[in-house]
């Protein structure tokens, strides 16, 4: 079975669990793009804004958890990587997205409005359609 959920009601839900807005884009099958707009107060300039975003490429599901990669197209570098992951609070606000390398792992069950739903499916594979997330699974018996 397959489950397509619009990104815009993704991006709902990253708001109403955690507070962040995002913007995803569909890059391609197997890659999104986040987009955060990160908002500092600088002193004698005042509140600054800038737009930040990575690019997460899905490599594999498995078990509980998405295993992912990330690009930061032409400018690359951990150092930029590092800061674009820090800017975008819902990569990194709790124990649910881990850091590896290169790549970033996503614990589906560390997180409080998915877990609830994993005793009753298996998530088998994640890919991206225009404007549409695509989440393949099987019901548990």
């Amino acid at each position: 079975m397959t489950l397509q959920l619009p990104t815009t009601e993704a991006a709902a839900l990253i708001k109403e669990n955690s507070g962040q807005i995002v913007k995803l884009d569909v890059v391609d099958e197997k890659t999104i793009k986040v987009g955060y707009q990160v908002q500092v107060n600088v002193p004698l300039l005042g509140h600054v804004s800038k737009n930040v975003s990575i690019d997460l490429i899905v490599d594999k599901v498995e078990d509980k958890d998405v295993f992912l990669h990330y690009s930061t197209g032409n400018f690359g570098g951990k150092a930029l990587v590092d800061l674009l992951l820090a800017a975008i609070p819902i990569l990194t606000k709790n124990s649910a997205v881990e850091k590896l390398g290169s790549g970033l792992v996503v614990h589906l069950n560390s997180i409080n409005w998915v877990k609830d739903n994993l005793d009753k499916i298996e998530v088998k594979g994640l890919h991206f359609a225009k404007d549409t997330l695509l989440i393949d699974f099987i019901l548990k018996s």
